[in-house]
């Protein structure tokens, strides 16, 4: 297996960063390739890391950025994860897990000392996968909204 950081310069990171959050997220590829380009460009870019197979076949991606906030985080600035996606065929097989360590790699390069993430309440697959990598719950949260029109 082979992990690297999808280089923001080169259309094909960019597509594949797009085409698996479509199919983590549900939408299209195209939808999320007008947004990732941008991603690299905010004062804490997004950053991703991309997984292939040895023979340069993608299976998986992970992106996270610096927050200025992260639940229970001692100095409050973190690293966050912010998806994580292993294509169906290749889950169990280690790829989320070595796609975390090269997001904990550069966290702890960059000098922080938190590393938070988050995932649906329902979703009892990316619930164990969290805690068997480490990971503490911290807090269940519901969030509300409503127009103001």
């Amino acid at each position: 297996m082979i992990i690297r950081r999808a280089d923001s310069r080169e259309p094909a990171d960019c597509a594949l960063w797009a085409e698996m959050l479509a199919r983590l997220h549900g939408g299209t590829a195209a939808e999320f390739a007008m947004e990732v380009p941008g991603w690299f460009t905010l004062d804490e870019p997004m950053l991703c890391w991309l997984a292939f197979t040895g023979n340069g076949q993608p299976i998986g991606m992970i992106d996270a950025r610096k927050r200025n906030y992260a639940e229970d985080a001692p100095n409050l600035v973190a690293a966050y994860v912010e998806d994580l996606w292993v294509e169906p065929a290749h889950r169990g097989q280690g790829v989320a897990r070595a796609l975390l360590g090269a997001v904990e790699a550069w966290a702890r390069n960059a000098g922080l000392d938190w590393l938070g993430s988050d995932t649906a309440p329902d979703n009892a697959a990316s619930r164990a996968f969290h805690r068997a990598a480490g990971f503490t719950e911290i807090e269940e949260l519901v969030v509300f909204g409503k127009p103001l029109v």
